[in-house]
């Protein structure tokens, strides 16, 4: 997997938010210097106070941006021609088509219909990679990572955590 450039833009969706949360990552992926955006509609669909209160700091502190909101019929459009969509996941795609960025999702019909669209799409996976090549984190971090993801999110994707798991922690060095 590619590195990204200093600098490079990413819009965020909500479910990248939690796992980083979650997986108490969030003050590791700042130090990725990535120009993270995210939208409204996003910002919408966080319920939980704890998750808002620290998602609300990352913006108060300027580590993420807010994007204006989407355009009601250009998000319906979307939403219209891939039912799997909600209106959060419509911005993100139409944000990062609009800013030629790259999205940061695990969420499945996201990241299809992004892909679909010729967008770059990356998940947490990446970012724990990127976080561990960039000497972010180390090998015991990383084992508990591999060992807690699934726990904390019922959807996190087995195979793909057992590829990278068997990947980085046989590494040399």
């Amino acid at each position: 997997m590619s590195v990204l450039p200093k600098h490079k833009i990413v819009v965020q969706d909500a479910c990248i938010m939690f796992d980083l949360i979650d997986l108490k990552l969030l003050g590791s992926f700042f130090k990725l210097e990535l120009l993270v955006i995210t939208t409204p509609e996003v910002l919408a669909e966080v319920e939980d106070e704890e998750q808002l209160k620290e998602i609300s700091a990352c913006i108060s502190e300027n580590k993420i941006q807010v994007s204006e909101p989407g355009n009601l019929m250009d998000l319906v459009a979307v939403t219209t021609s891939n039912p799997g969509l909600s209106l959060a996941d419509a911005s993100v795609i139409l944000l990062a088509t609009e800013r030629n960025a790259t999205i940061l999702s695990s969420d499945k019909s996201l990241r299809n219909e992004a892909k679909r669209r010729g967008l770059m799409v990356n998940g947490i996976l990446w970012i724990i990679e990127e976080l561990f090549n960039r000497e972010l984190i180390m090998k015991n971090t990383l084992e508990q990572l591999f060992a807690i993801y699934p726990i904390t999110n019922k959807r996190a994707p087995l195979k793909e955590i057992e590829r990278l798991k068997e990947r980085l922690l046989n590494k040399d060095g």
